[in-house]
């Protein structure tokens, strides 16, 4: 019943435009939706105001000695979800924080992009600044280490502000992935194997798996970067190439050994404490949100069945292709302005494929992580609405205090979410 007094209560407070400790009861008995409340009366705006702060004191509250598993079907949809909050999870040293990405996501980088980039590692390479392909052993092996050296090699270039030297890093990372993917022997074949791409591109043919797969590798390493500003290491960010990303089924069901087997593997050996899963509400429809939600979901119940996950907690978040109304939610997570600063550097300097995105918001013309900033600031409002801004302006904590933002969470048990999702999807 407390959810639907929060929706109507605020719905209320926008439409007369009053904050919710400034309603009279007869704000409230002219209003045709708070008229559907049981015993409507004053004490009504008093327990939504009571159950707001609590949800708040939720979102505050730190994680300590946690295996915390964040999950995103696409790169960018953790970020863009739950990055204040995974800020705050990566400080204290006793949480080990990992990521997993379920697809490769290489619809999303544009031809115009891969252009441009294999041009700069072709470039690169003949002058001589890839200095590793000379290495005795780099095609025989060597291509496979030192990824993280790549991730710190590009961010020491971001903080250098030498866009120059960025370019760079990313060119080594291509160089070791297209050695990978094509089973290239020596330096001559790369270099050929760079400017065969590059034609085919210039002449609009047929994309290739290989060209594919180097795509969804380029989205890794965007990835990789964005976590890297926390200090995660790239071994912690794991990649897990769903067979459903690129299976069109009318109706869907997850496939066991390519769709729900790996998270589960990943269950098993991380045995995370808390687990993050994307639950949008747009999820009725077999989009990759919705095939990721059920393939987590069926990983969740066979896990459940073969060890007890009664302290195991789900965090069911949004970003910005659908949002949850404050009743909805159960977890509001404060926003500073220090995390909007963050997100906007950390997602301009790490996703270079989506500058210009190939699949853009319908409502948002801009980079993605200021159309999520745009969100929180709303959400925030709406809790203003009900408690008013000298709550946070003349709070005690300084991390209310520094409230610009708010993120809109649901903290599950297990069962809970298991239940939830049966019951909606």
């Amino acid at each position: 019943m407390i959810d639907t007094e929060i929706r109507h209560i605020l719905g209320l407070c926008k439409t007369i435009n009053k904050y919710a400790h400034r309603l009279t009861l007869e704000d409230l008995q002219n209003d045709p939706r708070c008229q559907e409340i049981p015993d409507l009366s004053l004490d009504t705006v008093q327990r939504v105001i009571k159950t707001v702060k609590e949800r708040i004191r939720h979102g505050c509250t730190p994680y300590e000695n946690k295996v915390i598993l964040h999950t995103g079907p696409h790169h960018d949809d953790i970020m863009l979800g739950i990055m204040p909050l995974i800020n705050r999870q990566l400080r204290p040293v006793s949480n080990d924080v990992y990521f997993n990405i379920m697809t490769s996501g290489y619809h999303s980088v544009s031809n115009t992009f891969m252009s441009g980039v294999l041009q700069d590692t072709l470039t690169f390479l003949e002058a001589g600044r890839i200095e590793m392909v000379r290495y005795p052993d780099f095609f025989k092996g060597g291509y496979l280490l030192k990824q993280d050296k790549d991730v710190h090699h590009y961010l020491d270039n971001v903080a250098r502000k030498d866009s120059h030297g960025m370019r760079r890093g990313v060119c080594h990372r291509i160089a070791r992935d297209m050695v990978g993917i094509w089973n290239i022997p020596d330096e001559d074949t790369l270099r050929s194997t760079l400017q065969n791409e590059l034609q085919k591109l210039q002449d609009g043919k047929e994309e290739n798996p290989k060209l594919n797969q180097l795509k969804g590798k380029i989205r890794e390493f965007e990835e990789e970067l964005v976590w890297a500003y926390m200090g995660v290491p790239v071994q912690n960010v794991r990649h897990l190439h769903l067979g459903l990303y690129n299976r069109p089924d009318a109706v869907f069901q997850p496939d066991i050994q390519t769709d729900v087997v790996p998270i589960l593997e990943q269950f098993r050996s991380l045995k995370p404490d808390i687990i993050s899963v994307v639950m949008d509400s747009g999820s009725i429809r077999p989009d990759t949100h919705f095939k990721v939600l059920k393939s987590i979901t069926a990983a969740l119940r066979l896990w459940n069945e073969e060890t007890d996950l009664s302290h195991v907690r789900i965090l069911a978040y949004r970003n910005v292709w659908s949002t949850f109304h404050p009743s909805e939610a159960n977890m509001y997570v404060p926003v500073s302005l220090n995390a909007f600063a963050v997100i906007e550097k950390a997602f301009a300097s790490s996703y270079m494929t989506q500058f210009k995105a190939e699949f853009p918001n319908p409502n948002f013309d801009g980079p993605f992580s200021e159309l999520a900033e745009s969100i929180w600031v709303k959400q925030l409002r709406d809790i203003q609405f009900l408690l008013g801004k000298d709550f946070f302006y003349q709070n005690k904590s300084a991390l209310i205090r520094a409230t610009h933002g708010m993120l809109f969470l649901n903290d599950y048990s297990v069962e809970e979410f298991l239940g939830i999702i049966q019951q909606k999807y």
